[in-house]
């Protein structure tokens, strides 16, 4: 038997430590984890050549490489969030240690004129919405064609829809869309002081401008539709017009001969008899190209201009419709999206049958059927299904809606035409007038619509405070050094005002565009409630322009670029984007240049500047790749360190020059 003093040296510790220390029960595998990380920590006291092991055994990459996409950056967001915090905190006391506190209770040094003043605005904008309920009940047709489409494009004057009774209705609404924009803003120009209050009156007035004309457009082609007595709304005959010297020419040349239609001047002039009975048989090229209902087989056919103007149009709408799919929804709904009617009802049928909606519709061998009745029977089922998750009360607006071009509406015209509808879009967070809209069903949720309003009150007084107490002192520096002819001040004076300007912006953008907006979505139970997507990882402009305010990107696509682009016009995507810009110039000249007596066009320029910027950006992001970032850092420059902060000098400088 051993003797104690002859053991190794690591036995005896060993022994003495386990006296010392009280023995407490493990478990096996905390003992075997205790043995392996023994194992582990002395593996290198048995190494040959201890410094001449290897070090670099294999290829890596940098941890800030972006080729390295596993390593998390959030404590280096935190450290930049806490830098930030405490930028503003000294800003914060810097502000208060030389102006003290600028903030005064909100309208006391207001005129009592610019109130009146207000109110005589706003109660224009009222007065044009009446006018042209008016107008649109005035224009509805006595009586109903009855003997279908083939018998009333025999009247080219109800082919088009250029009667004498439409043509004073268009120039009726013409009348009051000049009267919403004119009226509002000599009042805000030449009565009211205060830009807050100017641009209150000019918003409204440039919102109600949009949706009266959204509503006089869609109600147009609705009567046309409804005097051609097409209930279906898919036999447009201006699907294959074209203008030709001044002339309407229905049925163009590259249209088939059971397609020709009539030949039919604006001022109603009667042609050959047509043969409007085969007119849905078939799709204009430039339809499919505009609503993304093309094979992707035919598609490739195509001329490079028809694919990028699919690129513009739908390509676009298909990537905001897939971001707008992963936002999360109050209540259940079912989104598809395909290529072709055909594809639309097989993903319709393999979606719903996963939930078990469609286990009548299935073969036996668990296959779908690709027979018209089997497809028909499952697109039925969906209907159901849809109506079912969303509830007995819900109005699903267009229902059956499985194919992007079909038109179809809960409500038919002319019942639309009512004063409750009306003022429904009126309130609705929509540019684009519908007959009937998406609704959700169930009890309204307070608590969502009380935590929407409060976020709103909060982010008012909060824009309020950094405006008084932050901007307007960088403002009065900036028209200082203006005077001076100071650029370097100048140049200082912008770059501060960058960051408040910055901080109001995403103060502002989520006061309206989710506060404001959702709880107005639910008090009118408006099921649609993308109203914007994520704008701030944008590549390129163009894709800012799309995603940030998706009201006004619907409004500019169904009722400029659409129209532009499609019979009878059939003009370039590239005239289109211009007439788009252009039309968003002026309504920001609008809005910024009226209410500060400012009529210089800066807000206008800077709109315009916007189309080589895109084409910039998107070079940017074709040479470097989307991932690069140099695209975004563009949009950010240019939008918000720049273009915003110097847009407000300017317009600023101007209003106290104007108003001493």
């Amino acid at each position: 038997m051993d003797r104690p003093d002859s053991a190794p040296p690591e036995a005896l510790l060993r022994r003495r430590s386990n006296k010392a220390r009280p023995q407490s029960p493990s478990s096996p595998k905390h003992l075997r984890h205790s043995a392996l990380d023994a194992r582990h920590r002395g593996s290198h006291k048995r190494m040959p050549y201890l410094q001449a092991q290897v070090v670099h055994y294999r290829p890596r990459v940098s941890v800030l490489d972006k080729e390295l996409t596993t390593v998390s950056y959030h404590g280096l967001v935190n450290f930049l969030l806490l830098l930030l915090s405490a930028t503003l905190i000294r800003l914060a006391i810097e502000n208060y240690m030389k102006y003290g506190i600028l903030v005064r209770i909100p309208g006391a040094s207001v005129a009592k004129g610019d109130w009146l003043a207000t109110l005589a605005g706003l109660f224009a904008v009222l007065v044009s919405f009446l006018v042209a309920y008016a107008v649109e009940r005035s224009a509805v047709p006595k009586q109903r064609c009855r003997s279908g489409p083939a018998a009333a494009a025999q009247d080219s004057a109800a082919l088009v829809g250029v009667s004498h009774e439409e043509k004073r209705t268009v120039a009726l609404h013409v009348a009051n869309l000049a009267h919403v924009l004119a009226v509002p803003s000599g009042i805000t120009y030449f009565a009211i002081y205060q830009p807050a209050l100017g641009m209150l009156v000019m918003t409204s007035a440039c919102i109600m401008f949009l949706k009266l004309y959204s509503l006089a457009a869609t109600n147009f082609d609705l009567r046309r539709a409804y005097r051609l007595g097409d209930s279906r709304l898919s036999c447009d005959p201006l699907r294959f017009a074209s203008l030709e010297r001044g002339r309407l020419v229905v049925g163009a040349s590259d249209v088939p001969a059971g397609l020709q239609t009539t030949h039919a001047t604006l001022d109603g002039e009667h042609g050959s008899p047509p043969a409007a009975d085969g007119i849905d048989a078939e799709i204009s090229c430039v339809e499919d190209l505009v609503h993304g209902v093309v094979p992707l087989a035919s598609r490739t056919s195509f001329s490079l201009n028809a694919r990028a103007l699919d690129n513009l149009l739908v390509g676009g709408d298909e990537r905001i419709d897939a971001k707008a799919d992963a936002l999360p929804c109050p209540r259940p709904r079912h989104r598809v999206r395909a290529t072709t009617a055909s594809e639309v009802l097989r993903r319709v049928a393999s979606a719903a049958s996963k939930d078990g909606l469609l286990s009548s519709t299935r073969a036996d061998n668990g296959s779908l059927s690709d027979d018209g009745a089997s497809v028909g029977a499952e697109a039925e089922t969906f209907r159901r299904s849809r109506s079912e998750a969303l509830g007995p009360g819900a109005d699903t607006g267009a229902r059956g809606k499985v194919v992007r071009h079909e038109i179809q509406y809960a409500v038919a015209y002319p019942q639309n035409v009512t004063l409750a509808n009306f003022v429904y879009f009126w309130m609705a967070p929509t540019l684009c007038y519908q007959p009937s809209y998406p609704r959700i069903a169930g009890p309204i949720r307070k608590s969502f619509v009380a935590k929407r309003l409060a976020e709103l009150v909060v982010l008012c007084v909060a824009m309020y405070v950094v405006i008084h107490q932050y901007a307007v002192p960088t403002l009065m520096g900036s028209v200082r050094a203006i005077d001076s002819r100071n650029g370097f001040w100048l140049s200082e004076r912008v770059l501060k005002l960058s960051v408040i300007s910055a901080i109001v912006w995403f103060l502002g953008f989520y006061a309206i565009f989710h506060a404001a907006l959702n709880a107005l979505a639910e008090l009118l139970r408006f099921a649609d409630r993308a109203f914007y997507l994520d704008w701030w990882n944008s590549v390129d402009l163009a894709a800012y322009w799309r995603e940030w305010n998706l009201p006004i990107h619907y409004f500019c696509k169904r009722h400029i670029m659409v129209p532009l682009v499609s019979a009878p016009l059939s003009l370039p995507a590239s005239a289109g984007v211009l007439l788009t810009f252009v039309v968003s110039a002026i309504m920001h000249e609008l809005l910024f240049g009226i209410p500060t007596h400012c009529l210089k066009g800066y807000s206008f320029i800077g709109m315009m500047m916007q189309i080589p910027l895109i084409q910039l950006t998107q070079w940017l992001v074709r040479w470097r790749g989307p991932e690069s970032g140099l695209g975004n850092a563009v949009f950010w420059v240019s939008f918000c360190i720049v273009g915003q902060p110097l847009g407000v000098v300017q317009y600023f400088y101007t209003w106290i020059k104007n108003n001493p």
